[in-house]
């Protein structure tokens, strides 16, 4: 017979474990953890106070997720993005933010496209005050909002998967995005094509749409990788005597 007390145990190490996966991945995703930093079980248990095995187990996760990789046969890092991962990435995320979008269409209310169309009018609002903040804000809430009636939970999962790269990308490379009445219009002509439930008319948009922002981290992402090319030529320079 088991005791009453004895499953309890696994599930507050499991509930520990996830808890602290998500401290650490917002460590990550908000650039506290900056790429290559070194990770591993012994400095997250004794940073927050865990055992080891909850550590692990947290670690194990953030490696499925894609946020670190080893780097030795215990050792950890976080991962360094590459140009190469940034590009599938985004071509992953307009395949399934099209799936998502154009499921949710199909389910939409009449109330859901009012409420889109209400932020669509903010963000230019926010765009004529120059008010990149609150445009920031209302633009997440747009994109949110025009996916919530998609009822498919396997493809909703990998689309999560590409929202959380895609934070992280943009906390380290672009954290001020784009604020102008073109990005305003591209969010306009998705909306569009949503309320005719255009399948090839969201892939059109949307592709338009995450290809600005892919093109405009790439560049950021370049700048970032000059940066210490710079700096190691300076350093290398002799003085003048």
């Amino acid at each position: 017979m088991v005791s009453e007390t004895g499953p309890k145990r696994p599930m507050q190490r499991s509930k520990l474990s996830s808890q602290l996966y998500s401290m650490v991945k917002n460590d990550i995703l908000q650039g506290q953890l900056l790429p290559g930093s070194p990770i591993s079980e012994e400095a997250l248990a004794e940073t927050y106070g865990v055992s080891r095995s909850p550590a692990r187990e947290a670690l194990a996760e953030l490696e499925r997720a894609g946020l670190t990789q080893r780097s030795g046969m215990r050792d950890r890092k976080i991962t360094v993005p590459s140009l190469e991962m940034i590009r599938e990435k985004f071509e992953l995320w307009w395949i399934v933010d099209v799936g998502r979008t154009y499921l949710a269409s199909l389910s939409a209310s009449e109330d859901d496209v009012d409420e889109l169309e209400r932020y669509a009018e903010q963000m230019a609002i926010a765009v004529e005050q120059n008010d990149v903040r609150t445009y920031k804000s209302v633009s997440h809430k747009f994109h949110l909002k025009i996916r919530h009636s998609c009822r498919n939970e396997a493809v909703n999962e990998v689309g999560r998967d590409c929202d959380v790269y895609l934070d992280w990308f943009e906390n380290l490379y672009d954290r001020y995005p784009e604020c102008s009445m073109v990005i305003v219009q591209e969010h306009r002509s998705i909306l569009d094509a949503f309320k005719r439930r255009d399948l090839a008319g969201l892939s059109e948009t949307i592709r338009n749409h995450i290809e600005r922002q892919r093109d405009r981290i790439l560049e950021h992402f370049q700048a970032a990788q000059e940066k210490p090319k710079a700096r190691s030529k300076l350093s290398a320079r002799q003085p003048v005597s």
